[in-house]
């Protein structure tokens, strides 16, 4: 697949409404749906590269997996090394222990479970906590165990127009899942895969069932998708319950944007969006603990003005001596 600005742009502006809304929730009280916005587009991704793949029958769930680590697992685990040694000088023994368990569980890709059973995602102990972010990561990764295996097997009973039926009618269902568990439950509903998995099985179906769309209507669709996207970034906050029915903005927003396919728009294909987005895992990965680090250690209220430069600063850095490195040493960098 060539290489989609527009994607690219959508992983940027994700990880931006992430890090603004971590630093001060008062810039953008929705940012969290930034999150929401990478799970379309790793469900996107992960269902074309496997139907890809199941069309040509040459889908290789091992080669999946690989390709999963090596995108992932490299960066991570430099971020969990670098915390557990400079915790041994700079914490206390109590939540260095803590950090520990913490980074332990997210290498597993357990976290998002150790955080739903200790504390709510908003709560304010969170901010204590070096590695929650990496709950993201936890849903995606126990998505990538369990997708590819499930589609192989429905592939050998079923025709691959009826796969993606069985898709179809997956994420309504899991949206209704979805719904239902936010409203009994939000913090459950918050960390857990059952009820995040309509959001990456969302942007799947735009791969599923694509649009051939006029090219004087990609810009007008993709500037909605964008509009949709950002408005929920300003009119949700964290008291909203989530992720029901409520998140369906930034998840429709963002298939928008996928299906109008439009790299081409200064919008999305620009100096900023194209490093952004580049950079966005390794951003997303090490702006955190400098929020963490904000209020550890009482740095004050203008924390931001150094911690943000950092974070991208950080973030370029891990993606061009870690992620780059890894990935180019496996040629594995098309998407």
């Amino acid at each position: 697949m060539k290489f989609r600005e527009d994607i690219n742009a959508l992983r940027a502006i994700a990880v931006v409404s992430v890090v603004l809304f971590h630093f001060n929730h008062d810039w953008l009280p929705g940012g969290f749906a930034g999150v929401d916005v990478f799970f379309v587009i790793s469900g996107f991704l992960m269902t074309m590269i496997i139907v890809k793949g199941l069309e040509k029958e040459s889908f290789s769930i091992l080669s999946f997996y690989k390709a999963r680590v090596r995108r992932i697992i490299p960066a991570l685990t430099v971020l969990c090394f670098v915390l557990m040694f400079l915790g041994l000088f700079l914490l206390s023994p109590i939540d260095y222990l803590n950090l520990g368990k913490h980074s332990a569980a997210s290498l597993t890709f357990l976290s998002n479970i150790v955080y739903w059973t200790e504390s709510n995602y908003f709560n304010p102990s969170s901010n204590e906590k070096w590695l929650l972010h990496t709950w993201s990561l936890s849903v995606e990764w126990q998505f990538y165990l369990i997708y590819p295996i499930a589609l192989v097997l429905l592939r050998k009973f079923l025709t691959l127009n009826q796969v993606k039926v069985v898709i179809a009618i997956s994420t309504v269902l899991a949206l209704l899942l979805s719904i239902l568990v936010t409203m009994k439950s939000s913090s459950a509903a918050y960390f857990l895969l059952p009820t995040r998995a309509w959001q990456m099985l969302a942007g799947g179906l735009v791969f599923l069932y694509p649009f051939n769309l006029k090219a004087n209507t990609k810009g007008p669709i993709q500037l909605i998708g964008l509009l949709l996207i950002v408005t929920s970034f300003f009119i949700y906050t964290s008291a909203t319950p989530w992720p029901g029915y409520t998140s369906l903005l930034p998840i429709i927003g963002a298939c928008l944007v996928l299906i109008s396919n439009n790299g081409e728009s200064l919008l999305v294909n620009n100096r900023v969006t194209h490093a952004l987005g580049k950079w966005s895992y390794s951003i997303y990965l090490w702006h955190w603990p400098i929020v963490v680090a904000g209020y550890y250690f009482e740095l004050g209220e203008f924390w931001w003005a150094i911690g943000i430069p950092l974070s991208v600063i950080l973030g370029a850095t891990s993606f061009k001596s870690v992620s780059y490195t890894h990935l180019r040493a496996h040629e594995t960098l098309r998407y």
